[in-house]
């Protein structure tokens, strides 16, 4: 039944002028107008196709609406999620994910999906703890299984992965994901021959399947065979253009032959498929670096900063980016700090003496700053003579043992930080 509101829109009939006595006045009289209010499941229509046309303000207006009229609508606080992520916004995601659960807590993509926000955000026990409760219900979930696999070889419980595979495969053998999965455990194990066999199963299963290319890539790759590598990334990115982990991989083969903007090619589109992912900004950082867009690269590393916050690499090329060519000592200083208290040991060694040559740069400044305050006073007592010679000279910032300024270079990685759907693990659409 429809609610409705009862709206009264009142009107009075104009006074004659063109009488010597104006006539009494008419009564007003009183419209009722009836407006329908939208029910929380046409809302829901409206906001379902508002994500079709990627209108993500309008469908999240639509769906918050929907959630108003009736909190229990599981489906309206998911799509809420779905767009928050589309938005970059993982906390709201995340919220609107429990919200479901909340609603509904059989709600399988809400399941599914906040224990890939866990993942983005790093909290890999927490997710897998989800999936392992989902899992009572239902032991031989395929989906929770890859997904859960692939949480546990991020943990390097590369046993219990090797477990939750073998579960699956048991009731489904025929499965190319869970094949994958157990490839990249194998080559996360240095068993690159069991790795291929694997992978081989998976190819047979689906000859498509872009998951297996980017996969057989990683292979050839810990093989130093980067040529062929490249090969196998670029026919997986063939087969699926939007394959986040593919791109990644073509984007570090290109970014270690220091092809830097077929790397930030590579990097800012599988940014725009997992907007949420921090390793495609902090790589395309990096790549940006290398073309020397210094303005860029901060910006892309202000992004992988936003998703994890103090993540060291980023931390660590921001920091030579204001040291160099964006000119900020005072800011490379505090990112610098902040990178001690993180980044690894050698490059920590590093920061330490770019600390020291940022102290010396500002106190040369300060004297500098100091001689030009003097300058006026020199000037009269040397009878207008503005000819100072070294008095105006401060040290080039280069001189600091050769060391090159502003620039930074990661190395290549291999695979993503954080595998994502195409490499096994399944998230609801």
């Amino acid at each position: 039944m429809f609610n409705r509101k009862i709206l009264i829109v009142t009107t009075s009939a104009a006074l004659a002028s063109a009488c010597a006595s104006a006539p009494a006045p008419r009564p007003e009289t009183t419209q009722v107008v009836q407006v329908r209010e939208e029910t929380a499941e046409e809302l829901f229509s409206k906001g379902v196709d508002a994500m079709k046309t990627e209108d993500w303000e309008a469908a999240k207006a639509a769906f918050a609406k929907a959630v108003e009229r009736d909190p229990k609508l599981a489906n309206a606080h998911f799509d809420l999620g779905v767009v928050a992520e589309k938005q970059g916004d993982l906390a709201g995601a995340e919220a609107a994910y429990k919200a479901a659960l909340a609603a509904d807590p059989a709600h399988r993509g809400a399941l599914l999906n906040i224990g890939q926000v866990l993942r983005f955000r790093g909290a890999f026990a927490e997710a897998a703890s989800l999936y392992e409760k989902a899992l009572e219900a239902n032991e031989f979930d395929v989906d929770y299984l890859n997904n859960l696999a692939v949480l546990y070889r991020l943990e390097k419980r590369y046993d219990d992965a090797v477990g939750a595979l073998r579960k699956l495969l048991s009731r489904t053998p025929k499965n190319p994901d869970a094949y994958k999965n157990l490839g990249l455990v194998y080559l996360d194990q240095g068993n690159y021959r069991l790795a291929e066999f694997v992978l081989a199963e998976a190819r047979r299963l689906d000859e498509k399947d872009a998951g297996v290319f980017n996969n057989l890539g990683l292979i050839a790759l810990h093989n130093g065979e980067r040529r062929q590598a490249l090969g196998l990334f670029s026919k997986a990115v063939e087969l699926d253009p939007n394959c986040y982990s593919c791109r990644m991989n073509v984007g570090a083969v290109a970014l270690a032959f220091r092809d830097y903007t077929a790397a930030h090619t590579m990097f800012s589109k599988a940014g725009e498929i997992e907007p949420n992912a921090f390793q495609a900004h902090l790589q395309d950082g990096f790549a940006l670096q290398g073309s020397k867009k210094a303005k860029e690269a901060a910006e892309a590393f202000e992004r992988a900063l936003k998703l994890r916050a103090g993540q060291p690499d980023a931390l660590y090329g921001l920091a030579e980016l204001y040291y160099g060519p964006l000119a900020d000592l005072n800011h490379s200083k505090e990112l610098f700090n902040q990178y001690l208290a993180t980044g690894d040991a050698a490059k920590r060694e590093l920061a330490q003496q770019r600390l020291q040559m940022i102290d010396m740069k500002i106190q040369m400044g300060q004297k500098a700053a100091e001689q030009e305050e003097q300058k006026p006073a020199m000037r009269k007592s040397s009878g207008g003579n503005t000819d100072l010679g070294d008095m105006d000279f401060i040290p080039d910032a280069a001189d600091d043992g050769g060391e090159p300024s502003g620039e930074a270079e990661a190395p290549a990685t291999e695979e993503p930080a954080a595998p994502v759907a195409g490499e096994g693990d399944a998230a609801a659409p």
